[in-house]
């Protein structure tokens, strides 16, 4: 069952024109941009993971390599794969020999070496191990050239149109300009298509190390915010030198995910830095406020005509904002329902709507709908309910 969201934008921050409402805002966007600037990164974004709805951004449309924090994307398509019984995490992988030569960040894997896709897994996104991408993609696809292309094919299907991946790992292997490229939203998109989908994943980008290799190999996480940000419990890192430093953060606290993604960082501490910023800043600013269940009730509807004098009017979807934490008291919620509906009614059927508010601005509004399917009476059986 789909949620029904609003996020207040940064663009809206101000709704009170020229009030201190405003002035506040100006204030947060200010500090909020001292996160992300030319100085310290190339991009960075951040969102609230169930709305996907973007609370900051900088340079969120500029084309970057993202190293490693594309293997969201490998890590995307496994999972895919896994949930349509084409593979299964106990699968034996077998490592061939171009996976076993496969440079930079690697848990050296050897020609022949054999062991399950599950731990392959785990090599790659705790350890961020190139060769166990490269076993990965040929156990999939035959070839790490035909993963990638499905890389980019499930880029396409998420409507990504500035993705794309010339190989499953992230390597800068290949000439300025016909590499491996996104944007800081777009990475995004994938981070949060992989927890919406797959939020076991987490299992994995939570580890700070785990053994490998039935315990004759530690794997130590490259993600060190994972020691020292509260809530932090994903998702990946990534470095070359036309990338930079990259990192996709995620953190929850009091109900809310958020995603945080920092491109093109001078050095890893700055990289750590910016991403604590962002999230902190989020955190602090911003809360999700539930305010109400599916198939909470609203209230009756008299039914003309119905075999039952009146069916209760259920919310559809469960209704939650996003806000700042200063306007939680602003809410305001109408309800719309009309004082007599013919009958039949079919469950489901929509009846009416919640309206919620912020001041004068509509933030979100859901259908209200029949909770029971109640019969129209005939004409015979209404006269004789009057006797």
């Amino acid at each position: 069952m789909r949620f029904i969201h609003l996020v207040i934008s940064l663009s809206l921050l101000g709704w009170a024109s020229g009030g201190p409402a405003q002035q506040l805002a100006a204030t947060k966007v200010r500090k909020a941009k001292r996160t992300a600037d030319k100085t310290t990164c190339a991009a960075a974004v951040l969102f609230e993971a169930q709305t996907g709805k973007v609370l900051f951004s900088y340079n969120p449309e500029l084309p970057r390599s993202p190293a490693s924090t594309q293997k969201l994307m490998l890590e995307l398509v496994v999972m895919d794969a896994v949930a349509a019984g084409e593979v299964s995490l106990e699968d034996t992988i077998r490592v061939s020999a171009e996976a076993s030569r496969i440079g930079g960040s690697q848990v050296f894997l050897r020609e022949g070496e054999a062991m399950p896709l599950r731990e392959m897994l785990k090599a790659a996104m705790v350890a961020s191990a190139n060769d166990a991408c490269v076993a990965i993609a040929e156990h999939l696809s035959g070839s790490e050239a035909v993963f990638a292309a499905r890389m980019n094919a499930k880029a396409l299907g998420l409507g990504l149109k500035h993705t794309r991946f010339v190989n499953a790992h992230g390597l800068d292997n290949t000439p300025e300009g016909q590499g491996n490229t996104t944007t800081a939203y777009e990475l995004g998109q994938i981070a949060l298509t992989l927890l919406r989908e797959y939020p076991e994943v987490l299992r994995i980008s939570s580890l700070k190390e785990t053994a490998f290799r039935d315990g004759a190999q530690t794997l130590h996480s490259t993600n060190k915010l994972l020691e020292r940000f509260e809530g932090m419990d994903g998702l990946k890192t990534g470095y070359t030198g036309r990338a930079g430093l990259c990192l996709v953060g995620t953190a929850q606290r009091r109900g809310m995910r958020l995603v945080s993604v920092v491109l093109g960082a001078r050095n890893a501490r700055v990289r750590e830095r910016e991403t604590m910023r962002l999230l902190e800043w989020g955190f602090e600013h911003y809360a999700k406020v539930p305010l109400a269940e599916a198939g909470q009730s609203m209230g009756l509807v008299t039914l003309d005509w119905g075999a039952e004098p009146a069916v209760n009017a259920v919310l559809s979807n469960p209704l939650a904002v996003v806000l700042r934490t200063e306007q939680k008291r602003q809410l305001k919620s109408k309800l719309e329902l009309p004082a007599k509906h013919p009958a039949p009614v079919r469950q489901g059927q929509g009846l009416g709507k919640l309206k919620v508010s912020l001041g004068d601005s509509l933030l979100a509004e859901v259908d209200l709908v029949a909770e029971k399917s109640v019969e129209r009476v005939g004409l015979w059986e209404r006269l004789m309910s009057y006797f």
